[in-house]
């Protein structure tokens, strides 16, 4: 009877497949007994009988050789247990069973008895099976489990000694390991400097790395073994999560780092198995065509080698380049020939700058507003007396800034070049022009960036940026009637500022009346129409009409998923026409089930739950995933559409701060763990055991090369 496979019963430091040694001998009655190695024991000692016991709620009839008219009885589990003196029943747990001979055995005596035992070699005489009770109490099976437990323990062996010096050494070198990757992984959440000016233990100069821990594995090759094992298994985590929620969308954008290489940043969005949206940082990869194409291929390509399915992507977001979402040529459109189910979405938060931009360049007077805020933040960042001063925002504390510029001008302790730049600041902020415009642009940029602000959080939902944009438009064209509020603001602001326009004050231009002009006198305007046509409402029309054109590219999604928010004045028959239209749009993914379960599912939550976020977590809470299976994916679905590539920019952000000038050379999974960031807590459960594993791969090839020199 074998205790177990043989391919199970090998050496720790054997190689694989190569058995302990064992040797056998013939007993007078001509059977073949099998002593078992002392190796062997040890190997089948830290197992246990566990992995033996072979139980069943039924057994096979098992047949003595009794000669004609042998009768057949089988085990049962009644034999597992005994009854003690005072009436509890406790489980025999050393008794085997062995399916290919019908016996049971005694593990411990099968191990360490020397004498010959029905129970060593087989006991199937179910008719007697008392005597289960009578070798239980027997001098010799209580040795054996002594001498089992005292093996179990590590004490009856000769190198017992040797074992626990052994073991631990290892426990303090894993403690050391434990500290050095727990350095490591500070160092790099934080993307702080690993080396100094030397490498020296002790030297007050040798760097962050070296600096807390006084033992072994501080080179700097093991340092960068460790920032590889730990950058790949952060990577992989990430992996297994998307894999786990199926569909993702695709963030990537590009941006030179100092060693003018430019890199493309790998972000994926996706929901987790909780409900949340997550936009994960995966990797930054060199590129040196930025042709539509060839970084489509860089996206498919990054795809596949992370392991995942491009039929499962169902988004896409970058910035509005046209490499990137060209119609025809751009990475969208590449990626879309290859999944049509890839929906793309501008990114938002681009586009609502770009909004501003075009509203800046459409009118001469905004312009030159914006050349004078450029212009007054260079003069005051040259000086830390003057940033102290002047760097307020520039509507609130206009009669300051206007007041400090002037005793700059004539303050004769400053430069003189400094004296006429701020006489000429000074000059543009008592012109009435000037603070009209910082009035309202105030106004429009505040509105802007609380704007902005919003459409960059991660979980964000591409109804909601749609209607954060709609009411930023009705806002600035609400603006247009508040000419008088502008100007009545700017009037009173200060003393200083003109109470006329520029053109009021300028000589009139009279020009030469030809002989086939018309008698009747031109048009003149005044300086206040002429400031409010041509410069107030060009830039409000200018907003408006960009953020219509911006709104457009999010109108068919929008009203796709609209069903989703399942409004109150929906009837039930356009809410099953909306239905089959997300089912159409998705039909590998939905069935035209969806109208029934959205029906339903909207009668069974709350008024303050519809919201697809809490929607999806209420569900998953209760578990009704296969209650409403397409109303969970179809939320899924929405909530995996990207909306901007903020994320994309923040990774750019922590490059500039991780790749700086001393680290230019720094490249592969150093650069991508400490973008990583905070990210890398997803491997503190495991890295302890990743990095036990390799120390003790490395103690094995280093006693094998100690073994190989002693026999030399």
């Amino acid at each position: 009877m074998y205790l177990c496979r043989p391919s199970q019963v090998q050496s720790r430091n054997a190689s694989p497949g190569r058995l302990p040694q064992t040797s056998s001998r013939k007993t007078m009655k001509g059977k073949l007994q099998v002593t078992i190695t002392d190796q062997a024991k040890s190997i089948l000692v830290s197992r246990g009988e566990t992995a033996f016991r072979n139980r069943s709620a039924k057994y096979p009839a098992s047949v003595r050789d009794r000669g004609i008219g042998g009768t057949s009885r089988s085990f049962t589990n009644a034999l597992l247990s005994c009854s003690l003196p005072n009436g509890q029943t406790v489980t025999r747990q050393w008794l085997l069973y062995s399916p290919s001979t019908g016996c049971v055995y005694c593990f411990a005596c099968k191990l360490f008895s020397s004498k010959h035992n029905t129970f060593v070699h087989g006991f199937s005489d179910w008719k007697h099976s008392e005597r289960t009770g009578e070798h239980e109490g027997s001098v010799e099976h209580r040795a054996c489990m002594l001498a089992l437990y005292n093996r179990s323990r590590g004490t009856a062996t000769i190198d017992s000694d040797i074992v626990k010096h052994i073991d631990a050494e290892r426990q303090y070198w894993r403690e050391v390991l434990k500290r050095v990757v727990a350095v490591i992984q500070f160092l790099g959440e934080r993307g702080l400097a690993f080396r100094g000016d030397d490498e020296l233990l002790g030297s007050a100069h040798n760097g962050n790395f070296l600096a807390p821990p006084k033992v072994s594995y501080l080179s700097s090759t093991v340092c960068e073994e460790f920032i590889h094992l730990m950058g790949q298994r952060t990577k992989q985590a990430i992996v297994n999560e998307i894999k786990e929620s199926k569909y993702f969308s695709v963030i990537v954008d590009s941006t030179p780092d100092l060693a003018h290489v430019d890199q493309l940043t790998f972000i994926f969005r996706f929901v987790n198995n909780d409900g949340h949206v997550v936009e994960g940082f995966l990797a930054f990869e060199p590129i040196e065509n930025h042709s539509g194409d060839s970084l489509a291929e860089c996206v498919v390509a990054m795809v596949e080698n992370l392991g995942l399915d491009l039929s499962n992507c169902r988004g896409q977001s970058y910035d509005n380049a046209s490499n990137m979402s060209g119609k025809y040529n751009g990475v969208q459109a590449h990626l879309k020939q290859r999944n049509p189910l890839i929906c793309y979405v501008p990114c938002a938060a681009h586009s609502l700058n770009l909004v501003g931009v075009n509203a800046v360049d459409s009118s001469p007077e905004a312009g030159r507003f914006f050349d004078f805020v450029q212009a007054m933040y260079t003069f005051c960042a040259s000086s830390t007396h003057r940033w102290g001063k002047s760097t307020k925002a520039l509507w609130k504390y206009y009669a300051q800034l206007r007041e400090a510029l002037n005793d700059m001008s004539k303050d004769m302790e400053e430069k003189c070049v400094t004296r006429s730049e701020a006489s000429a600041l000074c000059d543009k902020l008592d012109t009435l022009e000037m603070a009209f415009m910082a009035y309202f642009w105030d106004t429009i940029l505040q509105r802007f960036q609380a704007t902005s602000l919003q459409l960059q959080k991660h979980d964000i939902d591409i109804c909601t940026a749609t209607q954060l944009l709609l009411s930023l438009r009705d806002f600035v064209a609400a603006q247009r009637d508040n000419f008088e509020v502008f100007e009545g603001a700017a009037l009173n602001v200060t003393t200083a500022v003109s109470q006329e326009y520029r053109h009021d004050l300028q000589r009139t231009k009279k020009r030469k009346i030809m002989s086939d002009d018309s008698a009747e006198p031109g048009v003149a305007f005044n300086g206040k129409d002429k400031f409010r046509i041509e410069t107030f409402n060009v830039v409000i029309d200018q907003l408006v009409s960009c953020l219509n054109h911006r709104l457009n590219a999010y109108t068919h999604l929008t009203e796709l998923f609209d069903v989703l928010f399942m409004p109150d004045n929906m009837s039930n028959s356009k809410l099953t026409l909306k239905a089959n239209s997300v089912a159409a749009a998705y039909p590998s993914d939905l069935n035209m089930s969806l109208a029934d379960e959205l029906i339903q599912y909207k009668s069974f939550i709350t008024e303050k739950e519809k919201h697809p976020s809490k929607m999806l977590k209420t569900m998953i809470n209760l578990n009704l995933q296969s209650t409403f299976p397409n109303v969970y994916i179809a939320l899924r679905l929405f909530l995996t559409v990207p909306i901007t590539n903020c994320e994309g920019e923040r990774s750019f952000s922590k490059l500039a701060r991780i790749k700086n000038e001393l680290r230019i050379r720094m490249r592969g999974f150093a650069v991508q763990l400490f973008a990583q960031g905070p990210r890398l807590s997803l491997i503190r459960p495991w890295f302890y055991v990743t990095f036990s594993v390799l120390f003790s791969k490395r103690c094995i090839q280093h006693i094998n090369l100690k073994n190989h020199f002693s026999t030399a």
